[in-house]
């Protein structure tokens, strides 16, 4: 297999897993090993058939290079044959080779690149303490691990001892690298070589370019062999006079007056390099303190750390790595403090106490003296207290709504609530309380309307049994009116109340509009007129005397009107009629007397509301009224008799007698009993007892009417009777109590 063209799956006992690079000369793998599982690199070499020089050359690297031993130098672990060709398994390096880095312009401390060339020194005495010269010093073969230790690769020019691998006059190496001995061919190389190389790369790395470059061949090497080192001065500001006088010993071109060996080279630099690193440890220091002082424990740390890998004796990065440590310790604690009380806070407005209170306590044993955790335990506790409260009032709502106490309920719940507002338990809690509520509010609302039904039943009842009562006494505009109120609580009723309520309209509006065509009639003769005076008046009673068939009418007033004739042919008949005049039954409203039977069976509470039982006259009282209306006839006529006038005028009645039918009408709203008169003059005592409206024929006077009302409300009116006519008075009391009649809810 021919390795230069693809990449194999194994050589040797190891595991190919990818190609590094590949030259001219041969290919270099990245490979593993099975036994170990440890990576290395292996170098095979492709060319060893065309040139038995190269082959010598190659097993001189693997026989040198594998005896050395150093930090600064790559381990050779194996030589060995695969298909007829040689390979060096070596240790794999992770980082990049100094070229890389010198071309990538990566900006580089001056103390960091005097510390890879004390390492590249450091390598090559050792190899030259064991007579190894390696020749061939350059950027490409010093590779710069990660944590910047330096590693010499690539003996595979190296002169042991004095032996050349040579023929004479053939140049082995590069150019720009190479010493002026080594371009002559006729000397033979030893140390002195290495550290003109090494010179010439530590130039390269100050100044970024070759000291010897001539931009072709012949030029680079005529400068190698004639002209002197540049001076760092002209690429190097501030650059040290020990640094270039230095840099000039290691390159000057007879090198006898060059450094025998690379410890001497090293240990002038280690004087400038020492400058530089504590110059550099000072400023990585500085920069160290002010990350620390602002708390950046991280870069801090990281610039301390670098002092003391090349400085490890460092008191003041050992002080500040100690200060760093403290205030990661504190920024910890701090973090670790904060978190707890996010926990805390979170917890809290969760309201789970007990877990809050916990982050709480394990916060004040971090931080004693912190003033968060106090504040924050109070109002946990205070918390505590309020969900202790709070499910009180909740157990104490639930109870009063199992109990049917829905407005204490009601109120406990916004207890509750006002103390834990989100809580589910209250909000469920309330939730019950307001459908209750609810239904409560709709029944309340369905009894109310029954409530109002009743109510304007029984004032529909009412007003249509006063326009009644007003329409019997001829009071037909007060009738009028009396209908007219009830307009609003009728259309709040079904609609057979409003056919009866029309029906009654109908029947006062008719009246009205008799009497309005009554009195636009032609009027009666003065004999007529009078005689209808005086039976709408007194209620005249007309009797038939012995003798010729001549009408006689009798008042029942004690007196005749002054002014009126006492000739009987002169007196119209007039039909006898009753104090009161009953009109037609009503059909829509037939009264009905309540007897004792039905007092007793009406509730207690709703008996002081019926209409009082009407007087009963016993057989005694008839036959007394009788004699009296025959008493009062004869007056009569005594006093209308022929010549019973003097000089035209009634003759005035004996003992006093008032003149005339006087009277006094009494009514009431909603109604109410006549229960005394004062004085008793007349008849007025046949009036106690007897419910209003009432009309009462008395003598001329003043009275005082004393009235009971439905709820056992007592009134008194001042009646004053004048000597002519009659005269009314009215009173009002207070509806009764419907709560007591439709029921209290």
């Amino acid at each position: 297999m021919d390795p230069s063209q693809g990449k194999p799956s194994r050589i040797g006992a190891y595991d190919i897993v990818d190609v590094i690079g590949r030259g001219g000369m041969g290919t270099v793998f990245r490979g593993n090993d099975p036994r170990i599982g440890r990576a290395v690199a292996i170098k095979m070499l492709t060319a060893a058939a065309d040139d038995p020089d190269l082959l010598i050359r190659f097993y001189r690297e693997a026989k040198y290079t594998g005896s050395l031993h150093h930090q600064n130098i790559v381990t050779v672990y194996e030589l060995g044959h695969q298909d007829g060709v040689p390979y060096l398994v070596m240790e794999f390096l992770e980082g990049r080779t100094l070229e890389a880095v010198i071309g990538s312009g990566q900006a580089m401390p001056i103390a960091e690149k005097l510390g890879i060339i004390l390492q590249v020194c450091s390598g090559l005495s050792y190899a030259h303490k064991n007579a190894l010269v390696h020749r061939d010093i350059k950027p490409a073969n010093i590779m710069i691990l990660p944590d910047g230790t330096a590693k010499i690769v690539d003996f595979g020019i190296a002169l042991l001892g004095g032996s050349r691998l040579t023929k004479t006059g053939h140049v082995v190496g590069s150019l720009n690298y190479m010493s002026p001995e080594q371009l002559s061919g006729n000397v033979e190389v030893d140390a002195r070589t290495d550290v003109y190389s090494t010179g010439v790369v530590l130039f390269q790395m100050l100044t970024g370019v070759l000291p010897f470059d001539g931009g072709s061949t012949a030029a680079t090497l005529r400068r190698i062999v004639q002209d002197p080192p540049p001076r760092l001065s002209e690429y190097l500001a501030d650059c040290p006079e020990e640094l270039e006088a230095i840099l000039h010993r290691a390159l000057v071109k007879n090198r006898e007056e060059r450094y025998g060996s690379p410890e001497e080279f090293a240990a002038d630099l280690m004087r400038v390099h020492q400058h530089y690193m504590n110059k550099a440890v000072g400023e990585t220091l500085l920069r160290a303190s002010e990350a620390l002082h602002r708390r950046d424990f991280t870069s801090a740390r990281q610039q301390v750390l670098a002092v003391l890998k090349t400085t490890p004796q460092n008191a003041e990065a050992t002080e500040l790595l100690r200060q760093i440590k403290l205030g990661q310790d504190q920024v910890q604690q701090e973090q670790q403090v904060l978190h707890l009380q996010m926990k805390a806070e979170e917890a809290f407005r969760k309201n789970h106490l007990e877990e809050a209170l916990q982050y709480v306590e394990h916060g004040m044993r971090l931080d004693p003296n912190g003033t968060v955790f106090p504040g924050l335990r109070d109002a946990i506790r205070k918390a505590q207290a309020s969900a202790a409260e709070y499910r009180e009032a909740v157990k104490r709502a639930e109870a009063a709504l199992r109990g049917g106490d829905l407005e204490g309920a009601k109120r406990l719940v916004e207890k509750a609530q006002a103390i834990l507002p989100d809580d589910a338990a209250a909000r469920t809690l309330a939730a019950q309380i307001i459908a209750r509520l609810d239904h409560q509010l709709q029944e309340q609302k369905e009894a109310d309307k029954q409530k109002h039904f009743a109510m304007a039943v029984n004032a529909a009842e009412k007003g249509m049994a006063d326009a009644r009562m007003l329409l019997m006494l001829g009071q037909v505009r007060e009738a009028i009116k009396a209908v007219d109120h009830l307009e609003g609580e009728i259309a709040q009723l079904p609609e057979r109340w409003g056919d009866q309520f029309k029906v009654l309209k109908k029947e006062i509006y008719d009246k009205r509009d008799e009497l309005d065509r009554a009195a636009t009639m032609e009027m009666p003769n003065p004999t007529e007129t009078k005689t209808m005076e005086m039976e709408a008046a007194f209620g005249a009673t007309m009797v038939t005397q012995p003798g010729p068939s001549v009408p006689t009418t009798i008042p029942e007033a004690a007196a005749v009107q002054p002014g009126m004739s006492t000739d009987p042919g002169t007196l119209a008949p007039l039909p006898r009629t009753e104090q009161f005049e009953q009109t037609a039954p009503d059909l829509l409203y037939p009264k009905r007397e309540t007897t004792r039977a039905d007092a007793a069976q009406v509730a207690p509470e709703l008996q002081e509301f019926l209409q009082p039982e009407p007087a009963r006259f016993s057989p005694s009282k008839i036959g007394i009224g009788i004699a009296a209306l025959v008493v009062v006839g004869v007056v009569a006529w005594w006093a209308m008799r022929p010549g019973a006038t003097t000089q035209g005028q009634p003759k005035a009645a004996s003992g006093g007698a008032v003149a005339g039918y006087t009277y006094a009408e009494i009514n009431a709203e909603p109604w109410a009993t006549v229960s005394a008169f004062s004085p008793a003059n007349g008849d007025a005592a046949n009036a106690v007892g007897q419910m209003t409206p009432l009309r009462v024929k008395l003598p001329p006077g003043k009275y005082t009417v004393t009235l009971q009302g439905p709820s056992h409300e007592l009134k008194q009116l001042e009646v004053t009777v004048s000597a002519q006519g009659g005269t009314s008075a009215f009173a009002t009391f207070k509806k009764p109590d419907l709560e007591k009649i439709v029921g209290k809810d």
